[in-house]
């Protein structure tokens, strides 16, 4: 069994050096936020923290005798500077907020809180490495082909149009716009299933990057005044603009992604749509350029400006200002649990890792923020997990199939 964790002067200094682990950061990470609000607000510029930042990891297990500065001004002082040390080194962290539970009681003297890290994980599987490249094409007339090189194909037609997966990572279609523009009915599908990503290159060069478990429907050439798409899932978009001859004029060819009931209209964006059909919410966040989103709900579209955020639960509607950074964060290779329950958070494992979960008791309703990178095994996001959360997890073997069990 290993040694309980304790904040003392060692793991201090070893955290503001970045030479802790991930399961010490989550551990000091926790220990500072959950005492952060009972300390007095402080006023002290950023060059009189970091002029003193030495000085505190060498006083915090000492009584303390500062001729410079009053003992009425140690807390803020020592606040001060774990504030810059969580900013400035914290990876992971965790805030804990359901009003209907009961909060730990942890002792506010440095040195005597104490957590047994001690993992449950059975180590005895082989590590589950996180979600890689793959992904099935169904065609017009119904062939499915896996996208990888050991079929010994790389490319293909479906009525004349050309798709290559030589990269082995991005499908791309390569229309020619000289030919017939009859095909425009015909429709391919990209299945991403758990446990993979992928990228595809539409006919017009929009680019689109799926998430584990998702599903793209798309014409197989774009013609007439829209582009029409059907996503199940959660994918980014980079529109392309394009033009089409109408007439005597030229006119902008209107994107729509349909999700469920909703239809995103697009003129040249970026921007991303999580809708699985088994959440209870859906979500539409604007990175750049203008989307609407049109319910038969709404008498209305709704209008999104970049940095803005539409969630959606039944038919309500909330409108956000996000973090880029954070709310596209799967995109970039990180999880980034926002205020998020454990079913949540296990949703996103379940795809990401391909594993079904289970759970061995009842859940609260506790949320959780944290942010993990996604390029992490499993056993390793669950010991952080583990440390953080004061949950435990076990990965077993049913029915020949590996499952991941919560144990609350």
């Amino acid at each position: 069994m290993r040694e309980p964790l304790k904040v003392d002067r060692d793991l201090l200094k070893r955290y503001a050096s970045d030479r802790c682990s991930d399961s010490e950061k989550a551990f000091v990470d926790d220990w500072y936020i959950s005492h952060a609000e009972q300390l007095p607000d402080f006023d002290l510029t950023a060059q009189e923290l970091q002029a003193d930042l030495s000085d505190i990891w060498n006083r915090v297990e000492s009584d303390i005798h500062l001729p410079h500065r009053s003992r009425s001004n140690w807390k803020k002082w020592f606040a001060a500077a774990a504030s810059i040390a969580v900013i400035g080194f914290s990876s992971y962290y965790l805030i804990r907020h359901d009003s209907s539970s009961s909060t730990q009681d942890i002792s506010s003297g440095i040195g005597t809180t104490e957590v047994v890290t001690g993992s449950s994980i059975n180590q005895q599987h082989l590590p589950i490495p996180p979600a890689s490249s793959g992904a099935s094409l169904i065609l017009s007339n119904g062939e499915q082909i896996e996208l990888n090189k050991s079929n010994g194909s790389y490319n293909r037609k479906d009525h004349e149009i050309l798709i290559d997966w030589s990269d082995n990572e991005q499908l791309v279609y390569q229309n020619d716009d000289s030919k017939n523009n009859s095909q425009a009915i015909l429709s391919n599908t990209l299945v991403v299933p758990k446990g993979n990503t992928y990228k595809i290159r539409l006919g017009d060069g929009t680019q689109v990057t799926l998430n584990a478990d998702s599903k793209l429907t798309f014409p197989i050439r774009f013609t007439g005044a829209k582009r029409e798409v059907t996503l199940e899932g959660e994918a980014y978009f980079e529109v392309s603009k394009r033009q089409i001859s109408a007439g005597d004029k030229m006119i902008k060819q209107e994107f729509i992604v349909h999700a469920g009931q909703n239809a995103i209209q697009v003129l040249g964006t970026k921007f991303n749509v999580k809708a699985y059909r088994e959440d209870k919410q859906q979500s539409f966040t604007l990175e750049e350029g203008a989307i609407a989103l049109n319910n038969p709900t709404n008498p209305a579209p709704i209008l999104l400006k970049p940095g803005q955020k539409i969630i959606q639960t039944g038919n309500e509607f909330t409108l956000l200002e996000v973090d880029l950074t954070k709310d596209l964060s799967w995109k970039n290779g990180d999880f980034y649990f926002d205020s998020a329950t454990l079913q949540e958070i296990m949703a996103q494992i379940s795809r990401w890792y391909n594993i079904d979960v289970a759970y061995l008791g009842p859940i609260n309703n506790q949320r959780y923020i944290s942010s993990i990178s996604r390029k992490k095994t499993l056993q390793e996001v669950l010991e952080i997990l583990e440390t953080t959360t004061g949950i435990k997890f076990e990965i077993r073997t049913v029915d020949k199939e590996r499952r991941l069990m919560v144990i609350p």
